[in-house]
């Protein structure tokens, strides 16, 4: 039996987000044409389905925390590669019903943006989580007391 691995589903997760950007799928059509079946290791399916919907349930929170902490960029306009390791990274921090270390996340999304990204989007991921990070407990506070809503989505 293989073993289920985080590592290699947060990156597969981060695949699944970006080709939902361009076009709506299915879990099992876009894991037959991942080739799931070819890999020797376990996808985490219960963080899986619960990143996933999450991510897209959060999506404007999101998407003004990418403006709260790199107010120079126009989140609908970064490229995609650096704004899903930080929907990854954030969701995680601040949502997911397990709680995983902060530093766990932060060093995750970063290890995703150089994987699939250039050492720009590093330095973006790892900026934008670290301030989330450092101001961890006001940003919680905002998102209980507040209802964000969004005109914009990445995802179809």
């Amino acid at each position: 039996m293989s073993q289920v691995s985080r590592k290699k589903t947060r990156k597969y997760l981060f695949q699944k987000l970006f080709s939902d950007s361009y076009i709506k799928n299915d879990t099992v059509s876009f894991s037959e044409s991942f080739l799931i079946d070819s890999f020797k290791w376990n996808m985490d399916e219960a963080y899986l389905v619960e990143m996933e919907k999450l991510i897209k349930e959060k999506e404007p929170y999101l998407l003004d925390l990418l403006k709260k902490f790199a107010p120079k960029f126009d989140p609908v306009n970064m490229n995609l590669t650096y704004v899903l390791p930080i929907f990854i990274g954030a969701t995680e921090m601040l949502f997911l019903s397990e709680e995983i270390p902060a530093k766990v996340s932060i060093n995750e999304a970063v290890e995703i943006s150089k994987t699939f990204w250039e050492e720009t989007a590093k330095k973006i991921v790892n900026w934008v989580l670290n301030k989330l990070y450092e101001n961890y407990d006001e940003v919680k506070k905002e998102y209980e007391a507040k209802e964000i809503s969004s005109d914009f989505s990445f995802f179809k």
